[in-house]
């Protein structure tokens, strides 16, 4: 599939923008006391990830206690004015909080830093716009635009990864489990299952799904979104969408609602680019000369609706297709 625009756009601009505000910019970590050596063995008479045993180094999805201070680094090129600031610190709350290295729970900066640092190592951690809070900043607590982090970190304890078999089997990653997915997963790792009598038990609100609450097995230490958090999440993409909309138009000069390849090759100039030919026959995959919205964004944001009521319809038909019976036990000769 091709990609739209936008994201063709944007990946070329960000990696423009981001060479010209720091070449070398990537996570940088060091390590000013305590282990910087360290392993996973586990001690004698242990077994491995037992999950009363601390890790003594951190990988990827372990449960990570640690406290931290994050400042505007004074290295910081974007928002000069606030290096040095003191953004926010877990020892004013007097609590080391734990989260899932790795998950998204954290900006990525930090989730990349943190791997592999020691327990009762302390570290610094300078994290580059692109990877802390990008080019909006974080204004509720002063931070603005393109500004490099520092964080000051203790890890206190490393716990091993929470098994989580849910995550496995919900393959849209939507927080609910299908009938097809349960089925191709179980028939994936070759275990043969009754959906009906599966669904007798977990599906306590007989939507048809079985929900993260509902599900009765490992599913790790990461819970659905609040609705506090996807309602801040709608609000996010809404003002991203509004973002989107003004760029095409300040690029639309001529305001007839399309780009020209004049148009987007002045927008290049600006940052001091070329636009190649490869880039604009990207642009225009149906050669009109011309590139509409539609072809600007791609399939971002739309058919938002249609893809919720083919959902729920695809629900409905999984449901009337797990009342016949039958194709819904996973037999030995399906596997």
């Amino acid at each position: 599939m091709r990609p739209p625009l936008l994201f063709l756009l944007l990946a070329a601009l960000c990696c423009f923008l981001a060479a010209a505000l720091d070449p070398d910019a990537d996570v940088k970590v060091t390590v000013y006391e305590g282990p910087t050596e360290c392993d996973n063995k586990p001690a004698r008479g242990k077994k491995k990830n037992d999950e009363d045993e601390s890790l003594e180094r951190v990988i990827p999805d372990s449960i990570v206690g640690l406290h931290f201070t994050v400042y505007v680094d004074e290295s910081t090129v974007g928002s000069r004015e606030t290096a040095g600031l003191r953004v926010e610190s877990s020892h004013d709350k007097g609590v080391a909080p734990s989260f899932p290295v790795g998950q998204g729970r954290v900006i990525p900066g930090l989730d990349r830093g943190l791997i592999g640092l020691c327990r009762n190592s302390k570290a610094t951690i300078i994290v580059p716009p692109y990877l802390g809070y990008g080019p909006y900043g974080k204004p509720e607590q002063g931070v603005g635009p393109h500004a490099t982090l520092r964080y000051d970190v203790e890890i206190v304890d490393i716990k091993p990864p929470v098994p989580n078999e849910f995550k496995k089997i919900d393959a849209d990653g939507d927080w609910r489990i299908s009938r097809k997915e349960a089925k191709s997963y179980f028939k994936k790792i070759g275990q043969g299952v009754n959906l009906d009598s599966l669904w007798s038990e977990e599906d306590d609100d007989g939507d048809g799904y079985i929900s993260w609450e509902e599900f009765k097995g490992a599913k790790g230490s990461e819970e659905p979104p609040s609705k506090k958090a996807r309602e801040r999440e709608k609000k996010a993409r809404d003002a991203e969408a509004a973002k989107i909309l003004d760029m095409y138009s300040l690029m639309d000069d001529d305001g007839d609602g399309k780009l020209s390849r004049e148009e987007l090759g002045t927008m290049f100039k600006q940052y001091g680019q070329e636009m190649t030919d490869e880039f604009w026959e990207e642009s225009d995959p149906d050669g009109d000369g011309y590139v509409t919205f539609e072809e600007f964004v791609g399939d971002a944001g739309k058919g938002t609706k249609k893809k919720e009521d083919k959902r729920k319809s695809d629900g409905k038909k999984e449901l009337e297709e797990g009342s016949s019976g039958g194709d819904d036990i996973i037999d030995m000769d399906e596997l």
